[in-house]
Order: C-alpha cells, then structure tokens, then sequence
C-alpha cells in the first residue's frame, strides 16, 4: 500500500450496488458470493469511535452492540461493507430474526465482503481481489466479523443456494474498483426468487374482517413513481391493524403514482405518502413491467430510503 498516499478518511460512503440479471455470468473474470439476506451496512471506525450506516445513510451502531464492539477491538482505522445477519440453528439466515433482534442476547454476524479504507489508506481503487485478500487477514478468527468467501463456480454455487432456498448469489469482477453509489456490470445479483423492494403508495379496503385487502406498490422511474403491482398475502392478521394505522398517518388525497392503478376490483383506495419500503416476493414480470399476480409481502425494509427504490427488471446474462 505503500504507493497510497494517506488522506483524510471520508465522513460518508454510499455502498456499491448490483444489477440484476437473469443467470450467473460465465465469464471467468468473475468471482462469486452469498447473497446474504441482511441489513446492508457500512461500517466505519476512526481512532476507535464506530459508526454503522444503513444503506440509506441511517446510523445503526446502537442497534447492533456486539458487533460495534468487536469492530472496535480490530484496532484499525477501515470502512468495511457487508451484511449484518441473524442465523438460524441450521445456519441459514433469518430476515425475521434480523428485524426484531433485541441487541444483546441474539446471535449475530457482520458477514463483511469489502475493505474500502485501512489504516490513512483508500483502498477502493485497488482490485477486488487484493482488497478481499487484504481483508481475509484483517478479519482471521473473529467470531462476530465474518469474512465472506468467494468461489469459482457460478453455476455450481447458484444450484447450492437454491436447493438450500437461500436468497441467491452475487457475481463480481475480479478486477473491479470499488464506486460508491455505482450500480453497473462490475457486481451483478442473481437471485433463486423473484424478490425486490417498493414503495408502498396506498391500499385496497376490505369487505372481510381484515384491516385492508392488499397494499399498492410501486418503483421510481426517472425520478416519478410507478405503480407496478399490488400485495394481498404474506401479513399475519395480528399485524394488520398496526399496519393500517402506520399507513393512516401518512394518508393523502393524491395518488402518489405517476400511471394510473390498476386491478383493484372494485375496492375503495387510499392513497399515501411514498415513505415506506417492504420487500416482495412476486411470481413474474409482465411484458409491461408490471407484477403478474399479486405479490407476497416479506417485510417492512426501515433501512432503505423510498426513493432510492428502483424499478430492476432483470437483465440477460453477460
């Protein structure tokens, strides 16, 4: 490293983004990862003060103690990025976990895949390979800092994951830098179901007993919010109301929408601020970009601010 000139360490990083194709690429110059189902964070530790970002700019380091801690004992200055992770008894990650983890007793990890900064160094202009390598090092036997390793064979790794229904993987290029914000063809995601973050821009009412009949979602698109489909199954009836009375307090006479809304039967909407994100999981895109069938609700995502939301149709694989 001894070419890096040292510099000021940066306040702020916006994490690298993936794109979303269809298979894993067979271009040897990749290499590839877990998808780790996860909260995205980047952590940063100056003169052992740590601070842990969301991917939208939140700081999450009261939130995760244990792994504040041990960032703390590396006894360097870095930025690292990864995944904080809740695992399950069998070793499989658990989204529900992560989402109601009470910050002490549960077990978990900071699947780290990324080393930005070390020691008065900027690393991310070196490839990616010598910044994994470096960070293998960094991280060796820590039991809370887990090292994400990497392998060969796509195809082989994506036929693992899903068999073991993980939530998919990720292609890299080896040679690739590290830019913040950047979402191109150095990180690609290929994953084993169809799942994607929206925006949630109002809801259906209900004849039945339930609190609403299906939640109206959407993605940007050159700024403007579309709508692109609708949720009517994954919520548990003892969440329901709570939900609804989050959506009444940010309702609006307007329909956030930039298209107008679709197959909703007949049902009275409600139209709301575009301020909350949830994670879907849906069966397939129509020709015109919209969700075919309603989807299933996975979760709310509190880490992710609504307009960085984008519409990712899947791309053929490079």
């Amino acid at each position: 490293m001894s070419k890096f000139k040292k510099s000021n360490m940066p306040d702020h990083i916006s994490p690298m983004l993936c794109t979303l194709v269809k298979k894993p690429p067979k271009n040897s110059n990749y290499l590839f990862e877990l998808k780790w189902d996860g909260y995205r964070i980047v952590s940063k530790v100056e003169s052992d003060q740590v601070r842990m970002n969301s991917r939208g700019g939140l700081d999450y380091t009261k939130r995760y103690p244990l792994i504040a801690k041990a960032l703390k004992s590396l006894g360097h200055d870095v930025i690292l990025d990864g995944e904080v992770v809740v695992f399950t008894d069998e070793g499989k990650p658990d989204f529900d976990a992560i989402q109601l983890y009470n910050g002490h007793e549960t077990s978990i990890q900071y699947c780290v895949f990324d080393l930005l900064w070390l020691d008065g160094h900027n690393l991310m202009e070196l490839p990616l390979l010598k910044r994994k390598e470096l960070l293998k090092t960094l991280l060796s036997d820590n039991e809370v800092l887990k090292f994400s390793d990497s392998y060969d064979d796509g195809e082989a790794l994506y036929q693992k994951t899903f068999e073991m229904d993980l939530e998919g993987i990720v292609a890299k290029d080896k040679e690739s830098p590290y830019i913040a914000g950047y979402r191109g063809e150095y990180w690609v995601k290929i994953p084993t179901r169809k799942r994607q973050e929206f925006v949630i821009g109002g809801w259906a009412d209900s004849e039945k007993t339930r609190s609403f009949k299906s939640l109206l979602f959407g993605a940007y698109e050159n700024g403007k919010l579309t709508w692109i489909g609708r949720s009517g199954g994954g919520y548990k009836l003892s969440e329901m109301p709570a939900i609804l009375e989050k959506l009444k307090k940010i309702e609006t006479d307007k329909s956030p929408f930039v298209n107008k809304v679709l197959d909703t039967k007949g049902a009275k909407t409600h139209w709301v601020k575009p301020q909350l994100v949830a994670n879907f999981e849906f069966a397939a895109w129509t020709k015109s970009g919209r969700i075919r069938k309603p989807a299933t609700i996975l979760g709310f995502r509190y880490d992710k601010k609504a307009k960085d939301v984008v519409r990712e149709i899947p791309k053929e694989t490079l």
